[in-house]
């Protein structure tokens, strides 16, 4: 899903996968308890989080409505 959707917003917006295990200490900052945990940047900072498996469709949507 995550492969889909990078494909899709490739020349507008990053996206980035990282394993919490290699990564606590990030976990830890943006409080990912369950995954799959999604945090939506804009200009630095968390705007948006999405916890759980969405389908490809409405993971673009809400990422696209804030690029």
């Amino acid at each position: 899903i995550l492969e889909q959707v990078s494909a899709k917003v490739q020349d507008k917006a990053h996206v980035v996968k990282i394993n919490t295990d290699n990564y606590p200490a990030l976990a830890t900052q943006y409080r990912v308890s369950a995954l799959p945990t999604m945090v939506i940047f804009k200009d630095g900072q968390p705007v948006e989080r999405i916890e759980g498996v969405v389908p490809a469709d409405q993971l673009y949507d809400r990422l696209t409505s804030w690029i």
